[in-house]
């Protein structure tokens, strides 16, 4: 394998371990031994690509193409994430010749040795030094012992922050009353993608003091709350921050003014709708709804963003021309009705979240012809609401006019109706009024 392209060498070890159904014998020496060899032909091949990443960018190969550099490296196989990546380290083996030495002799993984460049790189940016300074060369060294050392890479991030406060701090030329990089707020980033699955996700980089903010508020909105049946909460824990996050866009859309419980939401959704017009039996058939930024939704989901926000439904024909706009203040519950309803239910009927944390959902949905009246609407938080449009929860009203709850039947096979959280005592009611 010393001779031929990298094509040739890498079809050759397809030939020679492709086919085996075990690289090595059941021998733990030699099975941890594959696993070294493995991870070194990993850093080999992580090298070369970031290596060829910069040649191509040098020579001009993506612009030939008529691509970008991110775009060619993902027409050749490599993962959008992957690629910004290898071009990242790339780009710094190009300029850093510790880096480079060991990315070359294969010792670091590409991870590290991305960790190493993108600390070397948030100390020249928080501490004005050049690349080739002194300062930052010692810099580099000390990161690149971390990890032959043994840290992980958010551990070398971590010890390329806590170097830039030093370096900031020890600068006697520096401006004494010159903010820290980490609580510098004109530092601030955030930014998201939509993925291959219609799901957001995104990236930011806060000063400590919002971070802190953010951390707060997601504490306190993403404590564990019981079941209606008095059972923990069985919603994980990255789920409970999710939830907290859309429970904290709730109400900082709803505002702190005087109406913010009683007036209408104040964030408008654009929903179109596909209008399939068949002229010859005089019927109009509904597509699939659509968000301005996320694209397809379910009706499910259309049906839990019509209960409490402001939606402007538009319908189009085939050439994408608007045919109709529906308009939906009717249907909101504000003023009298929406406090009635507060005064009510005090909380959400599920969970007991606090009563401005909630939506007025219509018990029967407003596009099934549910109307907007106080006895067809109950107080559900966000994370409550998508439970009953998407799991299984149902709500009746009973005939003592207050909202009950109907358990899914893989909660409660017999189903019981529960009363609304506001109305749950040590003694367990009979369902009589559901």
């Amino acid at each position: 394998m010393s001779r031929g392209t990298l094509t040739e060498i890498a079809n050759e070890l397809v030939d020679q371990f492709g086919c085996r159904e075990t690289i090595v014998d059941d021998v733990d020496e030699l099975i941890v031994d594959g696993i070294r060899g493995a991870v070194a032909l990993r850093a080999v091949a992580d090298d070369l690509l970031a290596r060829l990443s910069d040649q191509a960018e040098r020579a001009g190969t993506a612009k030939r193409a008529g691509m970008r550099l991110r775009e060619l490296l993902c027409a050749n196989g490599v993962a959008s994430a992957v690629a910004a990546r290898v071009i990242r380290l790339g780009r710094a083996i190009a300029v850093l010749p510790g880096l480079a030495r060991h990315s070359r002799d294969a010792t670091l993984s590409a991870e590290h040795l991305d960790a190493v460049a993108r600390g070397v790189s948030h100390v020249v940016g928080r501490t004005g030094e050049t690349i080739d300074s002194e300062a930052i060369g010692e810099v580099e060294r000390s990161l690149i012992g971390y990890a032959v050392a043994g840290s992980t890479p958010v551990e070398i991030t971590d010890r390329a922050r806590a170097a830039a406060i030093e370096m900031r701090a020890e600068n006697p030329d520096d401006d004494p009353d010159r903010i820290p990089a980490a609580e510098d707020t004109t530092l601030n980033e955030l930014g998201w993608n939509t993925g291959g699955d219609g799901r957001l996700r995104g990236e930011f980089d806060l000063d400590t003091l919002t971070a802190e903010r953010l951390i707060t508020a997601l504490d306190t909105a993403s404590r564990p709350r019981p079941e209606p049946d008095g059972s923990d909460d069985p919603r994980p824990v990255a789920r409970r921050r999710a939830d907290a996050f859309a429970q904290l866009l709730e109400v900082g859309t709803r505002g702190l003014g005087p109406d913010a419980l009683s007036g209408a939401p104040r964030t408008e959704i654009l929903v179109t709708i596909p209008v399939h017009a068949d002229v010859d039996a005089a019927t109009v058939t509904a597509g699939t709804a659509s968000l301005t930024w996320m694209g397809p939704i379910t009706e499910l989901s259309a049906k839990l963003l019509s209960c409490d926000a402001r939606v402007t439904g538009v319908g189009v024909d085939l050439n994408g021309a608007p045919v109709s706009v529906t308009a939906p203040e009717p249907r909101l519950f504000t003023g009298a009705a929406r406090r009635v309803v507060l005064l009510r239910d005090r909380c959400c009927i599920k969970c007991g979240a606090p009563a401005s944390w909630c939506d007025v959902h219509h018990i029967i949905h407003f596009a099934d012809g549910g109307p907007t009246a106080v006895d067809n609407g109950c107080l559900l938080c966000r994370s409550c609401h998508t439970a009953v449009h998407h799991d299984g929860w149902d709500i009746v009203m009973g005939t003592d006019r207050h909202p009950w709850l109907i358990p899914p039947a893989g909660v409660d096979p017999h189903r019981k109706p529960l009363p609304a959280y506001n109305r749950r005592t040590l003694t367990v009611m009979e369902p009589t009024a559901a």
